[in-house]
């Protein structure tokens, strides 16, 4: 693995090597101290409103963590990336919670933004498949991230069949774009041979009779106000690298934030995010998307960006 065994030595398991030392106190980039053993979680719940190939018709077994190793400026959960909102759990509460989860008979437990966790889940996630497996409940784990990862620690949760499904948000290809919304200019770089590895890790992809995915890749992106040209570019990245069948939503459910401080640091850096994406901004992206030949894409009506659909993370 990426990061050293030794909690002491600090933190390289993202592509920043904060080498921060976990503490409450220095709780590094990723806005959460990682303790062996120990998990902060912001909130478990069916989710109705992810791709239909992941919801269905019984939601998605959704696990939020809190914190985030790369923590855009405009997170629509900022909450929990930035503030880290949650409580903590034992190994054994999280697994626990987990297999509960899977009991309400969801169509899989989605994993979202747990990079940070990577090196613990790898081992914890074969316990829960086990576990899963001896109650008749064995549905597939879909590791739901910003794709700012190390290859290793990806190919650590391939190999130990902790992961069936990667879906990652591929979000920039500037580097000043990222640089100024995520402090991460080497982002494309980072995120383009994730992606890749990730491909290579699960290259088939495996549905099931009434469309659900069990088994492969599937990518995100979020249009952002003012940055449709990034989102172009991106979209040839994906037509020249990936197979045209891959499922891509391209989603327009960006929502300008409220919280007063956050506005203020946006609009300083890019005042366009203080609006929603327009139609001519998204049915660009999109047509061109149409044009490259991808074959499995999902669009959003102008309806999706709205708050409503943004989890609840306060209670």
């Amino acid at each position: 693995m990426t990061r050293s065994a030794d909690l002491t030595a600090g933190c390289r398991l993202c592509p920043r090597e904060c080498l921060n030392i976990p503490s409450e106190e220095q709780p590094g980039r990723c806005h959460v101290p990682r303790a062996a053993g120990f998990f902060r979680v912001a909130r478990l719940m069916d989710h109705p409103w992810e791709e239909p190939y992941i919801s269905g018709s019984k939601g998605s077994g959704t696990v939020f963590f809190s914190g985030c190793s790369l923590g855009c400026l405009f997170c629509q959960n900022e909450a929990i990336s930035h503030r880290a909102h949650g409580e903590t759990m034992r190994s054994d509460q999280l697994l626990q919670a987990m297999e509960d989860l899977a009991a309400r008979q969801v169509h899989n437990l989605n994993l979202v933004t747990a990079s940070h966790y990577g090196d613990h889940l790898s081992r914890l996630l074969p316990v829960l498949k086990q576990r899963l497996k001896k109650r008749g409940r064995l549905i597939p784990v879909v590791w739901n991230s910003s794709a700012y990862e190390k290859t290793d620690m990806l190919a650590a949760l391939a190999d130990s069949e902790s992961v069936d499904v990667f879906l990652p948000d591929l979000k920039f290809f500037d580097p000043e774009l990222s640089g100024r919304l995520a402090a991460a200019p080497d982002y494309f770089v980072r995120a383009s041979q994730a992606i890749l590895a990730m491909h290579r890790l699960r290259p088939d992809h495996q549905f099931s009779d009434d469309g659900l995915l069990l088994r492969g890749l599937a990518l995100r992106h979020l249009v952002l106000p003012g940055a449709w040209r990034d989102s172009l570019t991106l979209i040839d990245f994906i037509a020249a690298n990936l197979p045209p069948d891959t499922p891509v939503a391209l989603m327009r459910q960006y929502t300008p934030p409220t919280n007063a401080r956050l506005r203020e640091q946006i609009g300083a850096i890019m005042p366009r995010l203080l609006h929603k994406v327009t139609s001519y901004e998204y049915d660009k992206v999109c047509e061109h998307a149409e044009k490259r030949g991808l074959k499995r894409l999902l669009f959003q009506e102008p309806a999706s960006a709205d708050s409503r659909f943004t989890p609840d993370f306060t209670g």
